[in-house]
Parts: structure tokens; C-alpha cells; sequence
């Protein structure tokens, strides 16, 4: 049966506010941006370009069908058109204008210029009118409602995030020579030798079943595909710090998430690859894939579902999960318009 999006909207005003980049932009903030949003914890993307915008509709539409409570904020910045935001309005996905986090000297990604405006992505450790904001990327799919994530304490770990895979399967040469299976958590062989992460390092028990190994395993790197932040401007002032350190910012490979693994380095908490997983271990772990527990997908890479037609080969065998509630989206849009 299709979902139908008319009976799960969260409200048709989109409200628009323009936040300053500057290191204290929070002292700007002048209006309760929580109280239009309708709720102190929301999930969050950011889009900072059109070709997103399919990604974004699907995210969101996949988090109403599997009943989230939450809604979606799409933080953007000026490089999205008018069109863009449009479709989002029409979609009753709320959106938060903010100019572009950056190091102060420009770093440019030219292995991976995908990643050129991820560093806004650290904006969300200081909307502190909020008090828990889940980072999802745009190029995720949920299958499984996942809203625990809403409620897992962080303690004294300043955000939470799955490892990264450092398998490198497609042999960038200018990935760290470093990222290999070898020294990747989720290989096989060492994923069967870790420990659960241990009472001492985590001591709620009923949360335990959601956590990864330990941020403090193989090369201690996140993934921030999804970040689990309790906003702080104290924990944004440790983020800016390092923004400012050039020599640091020129040597990420990737920007956002190698600045959080290096400014709190193993003081975050590891959660479950079924919260973040990656459209690649369907052949690469193999032994992880189980779309019985897996509850995100994140199609890392180029190209996405979305530019492609359904005759592509999709070697990953995930483009068709996208696929199917993409349709259900459109038909759904179509029954309400």
C-alpha cells in the first residue's frame, strides 16, 4: 500500500531565518526559532545546491512513513534558488537559511569537491534553541522508524556518530594511505574481536543495544553522514578554534568529519552502523548487511538514485530501496496536490 503524505504533515509555514557565520552567530538570534518548529529535538540536513532537492523530499518522506515524531529541518544557504525552496514549501519541510561555515583560509577540495560546503554541517553544534538535532545526510534513506536516537544520552561525549569504513573500495590514490580493510572496525576479522563497548565507557544499559564498538577502536574516525549533537557553544568555540588553525584545516581530506575525529578525538560516541549504512557493505561487509536491522541507508558516492535511470547498473543492488519510496513519494504528491 502507498503512504499517503495527508494524513503526516507537519504544518504548511516554512519559516526562513538568516543566521550570521560570524564566531558568535547565536547572540543574533532574536526570535524562538524552536517554537515555530514545534519541537526542542528535530532532525536536520543541509542543502546547499538544487541537485539535492530529491534527495532531501525522499529523506523526509521516508522519515514520516516510519512514523517519526520529529520533524525535518533543511538548513540551506544563498547558493539554493528560489524554485529550490519552493519545493521544499511544498513539501511542508521546514527550512533555516545560514551564510557558509568555512575555515578562516579557504580550503580548496580539489580531489573532492563534493565535499567543498560540508563544513557547514558544523553549524548545528551551536543552534542551541534546540536540545538534541540528528544530522542526516541528504542521500540517506530510513527504513526503520529510528527516533531512540532522540533520547540516547551523549554523557559526557561531545556528539554521536558511526565509525567511518576506511576501506577506501574504489582506491582513491589521494585517500590517507592508511584507510585500508586492514584498519577498517568493520572488516570481518576485526569486528569479530571487538568487545561491546563496556559498561565503564557507557553505563545505561538500556541504550547499549544502539551502540557501535567504541569510538576509541582502529583509527577513532566518525562518519558524519549522521551526527547526533547536543548543541553547545562551548563545544562550537573547541570547532571554531580549530576552523581557525590553517595548517589543520589544509590537511583534511574530509572537512567536517576529520575536524570533529581530530577536536574531540575518541570522546564521541559510537553507534550502530544500522544507523548509517553505507550503500558499499552490501559487498564490502557483507557480513553486516541485514535490511531486517538496518535502519538507514547512506548512498555515499557518485552517482545517486536520483541521477540515474532505473536501467543503470547499480553494482551495490541498494538504487532500488531508493527507488520504490521515491515512487511512493511522487504518487502520494500527486493524490494531495
Amino acid at each position: 500500500m502507498f503512504f499517503l503524505a495527508s494524513s503526516l504533515a507537519f504544518g504548511a509555514l516554512i519559516y526562513e531565518s538568516k543566521l550570521s557565520s560570524s564566531m558568535h552567530p547565536t547572540a543574533d538570534c532574536d526570535f524562538d526559532f524552536k517554537a515555530d518548529v514545534g519541537s526542542k529535538k528535530i532532525w536536520a540536513t543541509l542543502i546547499t545546491r538544487g541537485s539535492y532537492i530529491p534527495g532531501v523530499l525522499t529523506l523526509n518522506f521516508s522519515l514520516i512513513k516510519h512514523n517519526s515524531k520529529y520533524p525535518l529541518v533543511a538548513l540551506y544557504t544563498e547558493q539554493l534558488l528560489q524554485e529550490d525552496l519552493l519545493e521544499l514549501k511544498k513539501n511542508n519541510i521546514k527550512t533555516f537559511k545560514i551564510n557558509p561555515l568555512k575555515p578562516s583560509k579557504s580550503c580548496t577540495m580539489t580531489n573532492d569537491p563534493r565535499f567543498e560546503d560540508t563544513w557547514s554541517k558544523l553549524y548545528f553544534f551551536q543552534l542551541i534553541q534546540f536540545e538534541r538535532i540528528v544530522q542526516l545526510d541528504s542521500d540517506m534513506l530510513v527504513l526503520q522508524n529510528m527516533d531512540e536516537l532522540m533520547d540516547i544520552p551523549l554523557l559526557d561525549y561531545k556528539f554521536g556518530s558511526t565509525h567511518a569504513c576506511v576501506c577506501n573500495p574504489k582506491k582513491f590514490l589521494h585517500y590517507p594511505k592508511n584507510w585500508n580493510g586492514e584498519n577498517c572496525v568493520f572488516s570481518k576479522h576485526n569486528y569479530n574481536l571487538m568487545q561491546p563497548i563496556s559498561t565503564l565507557e557507557y553505563p545505561i544499559k538500556e541504550f547499549r543495544d544502539y551502540l557501535g564498538p567504541s569510538s576509541h577502536y582502529s583509527l577513532a574516525k566518525c562518519n558524519s553522514g549522521i551526527l547526533i549533537v547536543d548543541p553547545n557553544l562551548k563545544s562550537f568555540k573547541e570547532i571554531e578554534k580549530k576552523l581557525n588553525d590553517i595548517e589543520a584545516t589544509s590537511s583534511y581530506i574530509f572537512p567536517d568529519q576529520d575536524l570533529l575525529a581530530d577536536v574531540f578525538f575518541k570522546n564521541w560516541l559510537a553507534i550502530s552502523h544500522n544507523y548509517n549504512c553505507l550503500k558499499t557493505f552490501k559487498m564490502q561487509h557483507e557480513h553486516l548487511w541485514d535490511l531486517n536491522k538496518i535502519k538507514n541507508i547512506h548512498f555515499i558516492l557518485s552517482p545517486k538514485p536520483w541521477e540515474v535511470s532505473e536501467d543503470w547498473i547499480d553494482e551495490s543492488e541498494t538504487f532500488n530501496l531508493w527507488w520504490q519510496v521515491n515512487k511512493e513519494r511522487i504518487l502520494s504528491e500527486k493524490i494531495n496536490s
